[in-house]
């Protein structure tokens, strides 16, 4: 197995601010905050990295849990990238997905976006961060502008996703309040041997990482 190089995995970043990694200080702080689904958010990170020392753990942070777009990349991230292959890959590579909402709509949105794809018993583990501490610790950006241009893994179109946002809440009943801040957009890390490599914020509700990009700083391509 080729070992996991901190200059390889990552070096695709690109100069622009929302690229910029967190100091060190704020991934300290952020490392004390507590997760549900698991305790302080360092305790993942720990979780997730000690098991495998050639390992590379990527995190995605998603909007709230009734949001179609993210739906969308989720989707593709289940079908390009899913458990089996990640954990093939060399090195070995774990994804993890943190959202903003509560517990309650996890499992719906786990079946609307892996279990048709992945299987029910194969699926991305979840956390979340209802408090949105972890999201603001690390930048991340607040916006309910779409972009001038929808990315590769929208395939539903804005228009339908937009409803499909709408939908998934009415139908999650009492907990239509409990998917999150709309306006809280995510990112994307990569950690290698332990240390965050790679950063990506979203500026908008359609900017996570493509999945291209995403196999590059993995060193997939």
């Amino acid at each position: 197995m080729a070992a996991v190089s901190n200059d390889k995995h990552g070096a695709s970043k690109k100069h622009e601010p929302h690229y910029e990694l967190p100091t060190a200080e704020a991934l300290k702080e952020a490392g004390e905050l507590m997760l549900k689904g698991t305790n302080r958010y360092s305790s993942l990170l720990l979780k997730e990295t000690c098991f495998c020392i050639e390992h590379l753990l990527q995190f995605q942070h998603v909007r709230h849990f009734f949001c179609g777009n993210c739906e969308d990349y989720i989707r593709t991230i289940s079908e390009e990238l899913p458990p089996a292959f990640l954990n093939a890959s060399t090195p070995k590579t774990k994804l993890t997905i943190i959202g903003c909402g509560d517990v309650a709509p996890i499992p719906s949105w786990r079946t609307r976006t892996m279990h048709n794809i992945l299987g029910a018993d194969n699926s991305f583990p979840i956390y979340t961060d209802p408090s949105r501490k972890l999201y603001a610790k690390l930048g991340m950006m607040t916006s309910l502008s779409a972009g001038e241009k929808a990315p590769d893994y929208i395939k539903q179109g804005a228009v339908q996703n937009a409803l499909n946002s709408v939908k998934n809440a009415v139908v999650s009943g009492a907990g239509a309040l409990q998917g999150g801040s709309p306006s809280q957009n995510g990112g994307e890390m990569l950690f290698a041997n332990g240390e965050l490599v790679w950063f990506k914020r979203m500026r908008h509700t359609q900017d996570h990482a493509e999945v291209a990009e995403l196999k590059d700083v993995l060193g997939l391509t």
